[in-house]
């Protein structure tokens, strides 16, 4: 199960922790070269997904390149920041002013020439700004016209590029656009563009109280999706946990679909480290993976496909039962 897949990571993960009340946690965050060294210090670790511009940008892509490849690490992707500056206070790729969405556009744009430039064919875009926070408060006409718009620009620029959206159900605003799997199959739809798809961040999906597996099913049934984030939450907040800390039967669930459907990605972590080291959460996260993977494996698609035909949760209990906690079952 899952044998072609290879494991990636954020380099977000080694930033510093901050929050509405503590505004810094005192570390410092470590230079690019630091964050490289971390990640490939971890076995079994093989990519790094990147952000333009604050880490990539075309001046320094090919220096960006030497260093991933001195570290031994495999570049995955570059996501196009268009939600951290002021200027996209009030949207980026749907702002009011037509010189910021050009802006929003540009950034994009320019992420997928660096991505050429890398030898990848993917770039993600969250659009952490664009959506509103009250009734009344913007024209969805005229908001998803803007995203119609930038997007058939932005897929049309190099069309052999995949643009995977990083959907989101809120946070910053409290509604998003870009909000759920079928959203995006809506927006590939409606452009027709074939290199337009989704990043399935897990949390997200859990925010949107998505099921995992089905969510996998319906957008590689489309060829849709593009790239997996692995990580766990509460379902109300973005907590970016560790893989299957909380829902463990339906990580399983969604390992047992990415196999399914024949998902060949990446699988890249996006865990956020409050308390603990941000290399060891890392480590141990891709331990746990690899660790659910091979319960999966110990108990096989033919035993789970019958336990699904079943409908019955006892069935599929007992089988990870039995794998996990053996002893239990004498």
């Amino acid at each position: 199960m899952l044998e072609k897949n290879r494991f990636g990571v954020l380099g977000i993960n080694w930033l510093p922790h901050y929050d509405r009340y503590l505004t810094s946690d005192g570390r410092v965050a470590p230079s690019l070269a630091e964050t490289f060294r971390s990640a490939a210090a971890i076995k079994g670790l093989e990519g790094f997904e990147l952000v333009h511009p604050f880490q990539v940008r075309p001046e320094n892509v090919l220096e960006i390149k030497k260093m991933l490849g001195d570290a031994g690490l495999t570049p995955i992707s570059i996501a196009a920041s268009i939600s951290s500056k002021p200027q996209y206070r009030l949207g980026s790729l749907t702002a009011d002013l037509p010189e910021t969405r050009r802006q929003a556009i540009d950034t994009v744009t320019t992420a997928v020439d660096c991505a050429a430039e890398l030898g990848i064919d993917l770039v993600t875009v969250w659009m952490g700004r664009d959506g509103f926070d009250n009734p009344f408060q913007v024209d969805y006409e005229q908001s998803w016209g803007r995203l119609f718009e930038a997007f058939k620009e932005i897929c049309f620029h190099r069309p052999e590029m995949k643009i995977g959206i990083e959907y989101k159900i809120k946070e910053p605003r409290r509604w998003l656009f870009a909000s759920t799997a079928s959203r995006i199959l809506l927006l590939a739809h409606e452009l027709q563009a074939p290199n337009l798809g989704a990043l399935l961040d897990i949390g997200h999906a859990l925010m949107a109280y998505e099921n995992l597996g089905e969510v996998v099913y319906l957008l590689a049934r489309e060829n849709r999706l593009f790239n997996v984030h692995l990580n766990d939450n509460t379902r109300i907040w973005d907590d970016d946990m560790p893989m299957g800390s909380l829902h463990l039967l339906e990580h399983l669930e969604l390992l047992y679909w990415l196999d399914r459907v024949g998902y060949d990605g990446w699988l890249s972590f996006d865990v956020h480290a409050i308390l603990e080291d941000p290399t060891r959460l890392v480590e141990e996260s891709l331990h746990f993976t690899r660790g659910m993977i091979q319960v999966m494996n110990e108990i096989g698609r033919p035993a789970i496909e019958a336990a699904i035909q079943t409908r019955q949760v006892s069935e599929i209990m007992a089988l990870v039962g039995k794998t996990i906690f053996p002893k239990a079952y004498k």
